[in-house]
């Protein structure tokens, strides 16, 4: 084979050329065939797999992730059961309007029992929130540390939802302030 043949090859009388440069021209043929199928359909499809297997991973994590939460999905059942249970309860201890002047005056009652002397009962502006209302009282009460303990501990064991909120205690003029706490 001669490079000035493939110089002055013309393609018109390509099959007059000797059996080397066909050859030559067959396998630059078959390259550039090759090489177009490479570039043109093998690329796009190994770019495509690779999406396709991060695709994979991903959802092989989510199934994971899901079959996690299946395998207990029976006790999420029944902890979520015992928590509407529960939450039923709470929202039944709540008092409604009615019950709430009878649960100030189970209140009062309380501090009197645990011998407090009951200075001043102020109701306060109701507190609107999602499902319940806060009705707030200001209680002045009058007593030794002991009682106002067991009042708080009593009122804590109604039947109903009570909450105490700044509980500021002082001393009289007649207690002795230098005694030290036990």
């Amino acid at each position: 084979m001669d490079l000035n043949e493939l110089k002055t090859l013309d393609f018109q009388t390509i099959g007059l050329a000797s059996l080397g440069t066909r050859m030559v021209i067959f396998l630059f043929v078959i390259v550039l065939i090759v090489g177009a199928v490479i570039y043109f359909d093998t690329m796009p499809q190994r770019d495509e797999l690779a999406q396709k297997q991060r695709q994979e991973a991903s959802l092989l994590e989510t199934i994971g992730t899901k079959q996690k939460l299946a395998a207990n999905l029976k006790a999420y059942q029944d902890q979520l059961k015992e928590m509407q249970t529960r939450f039923g309860e709470l929202l039944r201890q709540l008092p409604n309007k009615s019950e709430a002047e009878n649960l100030i005056i189970d209140v009062a009652q309380t501090s009197l029992k645990n011998g407090l002397k009951n200075q001043q009962i102020q109701p306060g502006r109701e507190i609107k929130h999602t499902f319940y209302a806060e009705m707030p009282y200001t209680l002045t009460l009058e007593g030794t540390y002991n009682q106002l303990a067991k009042f708080i501990s009593d009122t804590a064991n109604l039947p109903r939802i009570v909450t105490g909120h700044e509980v500021p205690a002082a001393c009289d003029d007649h207690c002795d302030q230098n005694l030290p706490l036990p």
